[in-house]
């Protein structure tokens, strides 16, 4: 098993959902012990470990319905970093300075940091060096947010 099951991912959801969180994504990586599963999370009054501790005992049971495969399961907050995924996303970290790569060069780069101005359908705009940028969302590989420390 080198990927959880669609299935399982939308139990995982669902389930994570019904406890009050957003599921953020899911990390899978191959490692001594079978599969490494990161799961992320996220709550408007952000995430503590005792937040962590409850996903992980809704998560550990749909997990288990696979007993032939060993795993070690890791529940953690997007932390200050945290990747920009789905339009929501977009919208809620308005103001923020991101990084974005994208997939592939675009006017001859790929990576770009500035300021998240706003985000119309399929396309986001950020404040780079004073210049506005149009990025559509099906060309990024990653975006996060850079954080602030102050």
């Amino acid at each position: 098993m080198n990927s959880l099951d669609s299935k399982i991912i939308e139990k995982i959801e669902k389930s994570i959902n019904l406890i009050g969180y957003e599921l953020m994504e899911i990390e899978c990586s191959p490692n001594k012990r079978g599969l490494k599963i990161v799961t992320f999370i996220d709550h408007s009054d952000g995430i503590t470990m005792d937040d962590c501790v409850k996903a992980t005992k809704v998560i550990t049971p749909i997990l288990e319905l696979k007993e032939d495969d060993d795993y070690l399961l890791e529940v953690s907050s997007p932390g200050l970093n945290r990747k920009l995924i789905t339009k929501e996303h977009f919208d809620r970290f308005r103001g923020q300075t991101v990084k974005i790569k994208l997939k592939n060069k675009a006017d001859d780069r790929r990576n770009f940091k500035g300021q998240l101005k706003s985000r119309n359908g399929n396309k986001v705009e950020i404040t780079e060096d004073n210049k506005d940028i149009l990025i559509d969302i099906d060309l990024i590989d990653i975006c996060r947010i850079v954080p602030n420390y102050k």
